[in-house]
């Protein structure tokens, strides 16, 4: 079992690490001089443990992992002083990552972000743009704190961006407290569609993270090594279905706006029980992108299982009604949602166990997709 203290400290101020000595999650070996982080920068611990569980990763040294080049210098930037600094507590579903900080200044609490260098300023200008806008709609996303030197939304240092952000309230759910909270966070997720609808964001959308297509389709089934769970009849048949029915005749009339492009279980905060809790913030713009609000659903929001998925539907359509075509195309959006979702573990994470895992999901949901198709349409 992994033990959720591991690489925690307390709040540390300007002077550094001092004598802090971290340890793996997996065998609790003292590591003194470098962690291993996976391919989203979260971590992973020592070198043994990742090669002994097949985990792919890199190293990083200590003092990268907990105030690298230029933290200090971007701390200023954005006005803070007095700060305290340290890495986030692990949450039920991600450990930290190498690119967030916690940060303590003058009674407030932020989290700071470095983007990696790929990810362009203008991508920055449009994932704060839609954060702005939501905020101005009441809405409880994260608020960036200005560059007090250039007035950006964003500091630039070391070669890269970064961003600071006023910390909300709430906690983020456990995998079956997400499972029961689906009908909740669906609601919330139709709120923020309805006032997306129409908007234009500044900035532009990172096109690595934009909308799939056909052609995305083919690209990555071509990449994938072959799977004993993914055989090439299944693959062919969901690919079929998609150009045809999905690509072919629904996706060209279904409403496009800018969608979250993230909205799963670790960005979405929670106040109160697991009984009465309800949704106090919404984190991580970052895959904002131009598409359907069934993107969302696909990815992060929506089941296989027939009466979660009528019940998740229902709540958001309370707030925003789905279309016709939407809750027609639902079934194989949901289809494409899968193969992103083995794709990610497949091409990223390189996790085989996993991949497996939802490889029976994915059979399980060409079985039911009939089944599906009733439970999304409007009684």
């Amino acid at each position: 079992m992994m033990h959720h203290d591991a690489f925690q400290r307390p709040f540390e101020g300007p002077d550094g690490v001092g004598g802090y000595a971290a340890t793996c999650p997996y065998c609790r070996r003292m590591l003194t001089e470098q962690v291993y982080v996976g391919p989203t920068g979260e971590l992973i611990g020592c070198e043994d443990c990742a090669i002994e569980r097949g985990l792919i990763g890199e190293p990083i040294s200590l003092e990268e992992w907990f105030e690298p080049e230029g933290l200090h210098d971007v701390l200023r930037q954005f006005g803070l002083s007095n700060w305290k600094i340290r890495k986030p507590d692990p949450t039920p579903t991600q450990q930290p990552r190498a690119h967030y900080w916690e940060i303590m200044a003058d009674g407030s609490r932020y989290f700071l972000k470095r983007f990696y260098s790929w990810y362009p300023a203008t991508a920055v200008q449009h994932m704060h743009s839609v954060m702005a806008h939501l905020i101005k709609q009441q809405i409880p996303a994260p608020q960036w704190v200005a560059d007090t030197t250039t007035g950006q939304s964003y500091a630039e240092a070391a070669g890269t961006c970064w961003g600071l952000y006023r910390a909300l309230d709430g906690h983020s759910a456990t995998i079956q407290e997400w499972m029961w909270g689906r009908p909740k966070a669906a609601e919330m997720l139709a709120v923020l569609h309805r006032a997306l609808d129409g908007f234009r964001p500044e900035g532009e959308e990172f096109n690595i993270w934009g909308a799939w297509s056909l052609d995305t389709v083919d690209r990555v089934l071509e990449n994938w090594q072959p799977h004993p769970d993914l055989s090439p009849d299944l693959l062919g048949h969901i690919r079929e279905r998609l150009a045809t029915r999905y690509f072919g005749d629904l996706y060209p009339a279904l409403p496009k706006f800018v969608v979250h492009g993230d909205y799963v279980a670790t960005n979405v905060l929670w106040r109160g029980d697991a009984i009465s809790a309800n949704v106090s913030g919404v984190l991580d713009f970052e895959k904002a992108h131009r598409d359907t609000a069934l993107f969302d659903f696909a990815w992060g929001l929506g089941d296989r299982r027939p009466p979660l998925l009528r019940a998740t539907i229902a709540t958001y359509s309370r707030v925003r009604p789905l279309s016709p075509i939407e809750r027609e195309a639902m079934p194989e959006a949901l289809l494409l949602g899968a193969l992103m979702s083995i794709d990610m573990q497949m091409t990223y994470f390189r996790n085989m166990e996993e991949v497996s895992r939802l490889a029976q999901e994915l059979m399980m949901l060409v079985r039911d997709l009939e089944s599906l198709r009733k439970a999304a349409a409007l009684k």
